[in-house]
């Protein structure tokens, strides 16, 4: 982990709360695949490729609907866009904060934070810090809070270019994984993901399955200081 100071920039802080043991010598790895899963996108599991073929659907085609569109606007390979919704965008003119410039997602690892107390089976837990002075009106306000989840890590749900492409062949998603739950490991296994499968591999041997843990919390919203010294181990940009 390193330790890096932001300026000039807004800096949403993101503290993900480990909910699995992991030894040092695998933190650099883990944290990288976690983050790959909290920005992911969702995609149909290769597990259904064949099932989806008899009825007509290109999987691979799918898969391309399914991705992340790049940004044509902003000079940051792999950056991700914010989306505020309606409300939150209101918030953000009030207490002047500019969401077309651009910003950073800084991400840290607190793997302490369970210590003798009971760890979420079920959830992955954050705290979330917002650059501007408009963080307590969000903290206040659940619906808000979830608005802020949703635009940093999407809805978890397929894109709406591979939803359409599903409508226009009349295809329903969830009854074809009802009817292949064989092939997805049983029941309660969601039909989508939102990393490969060797990431999503690699992180239930390291204890997080992310099938269990497929619920993002926030569980505090705070106010962030861009000249404080923060420590980091994985960051994003961020486009408007």
């Amino acid at each position: 982990m390193t330790t890096q100071k932001i300026t000039n920039v807004p800096v949403v802080q993101i503290e993900v709360l480990v909910p699995v043991d992991v030894p040092a010598g695998r933190r650099a790895r883990f944290e990288l695949s976690l983050a790959r899963f909290l920005f992911g996108n969702e995609r149909v599991r290769p597990e259904l490729s064949e099932a989806l073929a008899q009825e007509g659907i290109d999987f691979n085609h799918l898969a391309s609907l399914a991705a992340r569109e790049p940004l044509g606007i902003c000079p940051s390979p792999g950056a991700v866009e914010f989306v505020p919704s309606d409300k939150l965008a209101e918030v953000c003119r009030r207490h002047g904060i500019d969401l077309t410039s651009g910003g950073c997602a800084l991400m840290t690892f607190t793997y302490d934070a369970y210590d003798g107390k009971e760890r979420p089976s079920d959830a992955l837990e954050i705290n979330i810090k917002l650059p501007g002075s408009g963080a307590r009106d969000i903290a206040e306000s659940d619906e808000l809070t979830a608005d802020v989840a949703t635009a940093l890590f999407g809805d978890c749900r397929l894109s709406e270019r591979a939803r359409a492409y599903l409508r226009t062949h009349g295809v329903d998603l969830e009854a074809i994984a009802a009817n292949n739950r064989g092939l997805l490991g049983g029941d309660g296994v969601p039909f989508t993901s939102r990393v490969s499968p060797e990431i999503h591999d690699y992180l239930r041997e390291s204890g997080f399955d992310v099938d269990r843990f497929g619920r993002f919390d926030v569980r505090e919203v705070d106010g962030a200081d861009n000249d404080a010294l923060l420590p980091s181990s994985w960051s994003k940009t961020t486009c408007c």
